[in-house]
């Protein structure tokens, strides 16, 4: 019941409905992509095996493996769109805390669409949404080795790819701004205050030398703080067992110039 095809099959049938409503922003436009949405977070999980998305209760995880459930069980239940999108950052390269944020912020407009009295998807307009939609949609099908186009759709995609770049635009150039009002708060320093502030930063460092970057502003070194997200498996490497640590950019603060960078977007743009 939860087999990669099937759930990519009613992925994109449900992608189709999308394509084929008129206008970018009816309801139905959203509600179809991000049901569809749905299976498409979930196929990662069943292409390495269906009981990923078993509930652990009962004899869920039994019928995932093919095995019938005792007699007069319940019904398979699978697990909870929260902690599929949790599984992707383990399994997905790339499939980042952004796009774990996205999934997430995606999977709550539809329940509140669905679940409440609230007409979510009326209150909100494609450009919010869409964007992280068609980020998300891209790791997830470059993971499975399909072409998003093909999957969720020409005109969806062209549209959403375009709202991607017009966002990206917008954060640069926010980032750029950033950067030349803290170059010139810096410029009005004089030596002995640059060098003072430098000082206290440094003084003020806990052990993370290894996260030290130059400062996109003022050139100097400042820390940044990273957050560990998976880890690979073990190797041995030179009769010792290592493994590496994958972590993002949370926060890029100098107490020199005051830039301040929040979040991996701001620092890769940056």
């Amino acid at each position: 019941m939860w087999d990669y095809d099937g759930l990519m099959g009613k992925a994109c049938v449900y992608f189709e409905r999308a394509e084929a409503v008129a206008v970018a922003d009816d309801d139905a436009f959203a509600i179809w992509l991000l049901l569809g949405l749905e299976f498409l977070l979930r196929a990662p999980l069943a292409k390495v095996h269906p009981a990923l998305l078993a509930d652990p209760n009962g004899d869920s995880i039994l019928h995932a493996a093919g095995f019938p459930g005792s007699p007069g069980g319940k019904e398979p239940k699978s697990i909870q769109a929260t902690t599929v999108i949790s599984r992707l950052g383990r399994i997905v390269e790339g499939f980042t805390v952004e796009r774990e944020n996205e999934a997430t912020i995606l999977t709550a407009l539809r329940n509140r669409e669905l679940h409440t009295s609230e007409a979510a998807l009326a209150s909100i307009d494609v450009s919010v949404w869409l964007p992280g939609f068609t980020r998300v949609a891209e790791v997830i099908c470059g993971h499975l080795g399909l072409d998003a186009t093909d999957v969720v759709g020409t005109q969806t995609m062209k549209h959403g790819r375009a709202l991607v770049d017009a966002q990206d635009k917008k954060l640069m150039h926010d980032v750029t701004k950033r950067i030349a009002e803290a170059k010139a708060f810096v410029k009005q320093l004089s030596e002995t205050e640059v060098h003072d502030r430098h000082e206290a930063a440094i003084a003020s460092r806990e052990d993370w030398t290894e996260y030290v970057v130059d400062c996109p502003a003022c050139g100097l070194d400042v820390t940044v703080e990273l957050e560990p997200i998976r880890t690979t498996n073990e190797r041995i490497e030179d009769d010792e067992i290592v493994r590496d640590v994958i972590s993002v950019a949370r926060v890029l603060d100098c107490s020199v110039c005051g830039l301040k960078l929040t979040g991996t977007a701001d620092i890769s743009a940056a």
